[in-house]
């Protein structure tokens, strides 16, 4: 009588089949989980950094748009799980600035960074206080003190004292402390005033009635005259001086406004002053003119 084939082992080999196969399948369920899961944290700690970097931003803009010649960015600042830091602004003109903030948030994989940008433009225009005197600019007398200056005619007058042959000579200039003006190297500027002289008492000319406009540097260099009038005459009516514009050099950066003159009243009673008003230095690069300093009247 014929038997069955012996099949003992097989039942064997299929669970343990069955088992390794079970095993691959418990593994791959579990990577995916851990990976799912990481994906999920790093996903929510890009969403922390986005948010993060963007309040840096929004920080960066206000600084800088409150002190646009000083504020040098900041960081890394500590915030929530994570910290941005604001770069130095990049200064595009008188009056506009590219800002960039970068955050970082810790995550199972290490930091995630994110960063945003912006380019940021105060409008145009950034005025001096209005000075009800000008107190707040340094004076330096090189001849004896025999004049004074002030508000008047619409404008900053300067003119000698009423005695025979007083002499003033020196200058005048915007503080520094805040600077009115921060003008970096490369950047081209216009430089546009208007001016008038005259004279009072006797006929004929003063022994000299010289004006003129410099820059200084945050060295105490000065450039220029970048303008200058040394005719004496008599004429009430203001005049616009020739526009000059200018490349500030290399390595240089200029944060000052001073105003020359040198006067002096001779022995018939011809007694010199000069006016300057509306000094307004702008930039004169890509064709655009953005306001970066103007001398205000009160």
């Amino acid at each position: 009588m014929r038997g069955y084939p012996r099949q003992r082992g097989s039942l064997m080999i299929v669970t343990i089949v069955m088992i390794l196969v079970l095993g691959f399948l418990g593994v791959a369920i579990t990577t995916l989980s851990v990976t799912s899961t990481h994906n999920a944290v790093d996903e929510l700690a890009a969403g922390e950094a986005f948010i993060l970097a963007e309040s840096g931003l929004e920080r960066g803009i206000k600084q800088w748009s409150l002190n646009p010649s000083t504020y040098a960015g900041e960081g890394p600042v500590s915030f929530g799980n994570g910290s941005f830091t604001i770069a130095p602004p990049t200064l595009l003109s008188a009056t506009q600035a590219h800002i960039v903030s970068s955050a970082a948030v810790a995550s199972v994989g290490g930091s995630v960074i994110r960063t945003v940008e912006a380019v940021v433009d105060l409008g145009g225009t950034l005025f001096s206080d209005p000075m009800s005197n000008l107190t707040s600019w340094p004076t330096e007398d090189i001849s004896p003190n025999q004049g004074n200056h002030g508000f008047a005619g619409g404008g900053i007058r300067i003119r000698t004292d009423n005695t025979n042959n007083a002499a003033y000579t020196g200058y005048l200039e915007t503080g520094t402390s805040p600077a009115l003006i921060s003008l970096s190297a490369g950047q081209t500027i216009q430089i546009d005033l208007e001016y008038k002289k005259r004279w009072s008492g006797g006929g004929g000319n003063p022994a000299s009635m010289d004006m003129g406009l410099e820059l200084v540097d945050t060295t105490g260099v000065n450039y220029g005259p970048f303008w200058s009038e040394n005719t004496p005459f008599s004429n009430n009516t203001w005049l616009t001086a020739p526009t000059t514009n200018w490349t500030v050099p290399g390595g240089v950066t200029i944060d000052r406004i001073r105003l020359t003159f040198d006067l002096q009243r001779d022995g018939n009673g011809r007694r010199p002053q000069v006016f300057f008003r509306n000094i307004t230095i702008s930039s004169a690069s890509g064709g655009t003119s953005m306001l970066s300093w103007q001398e205000n009247i009160p």
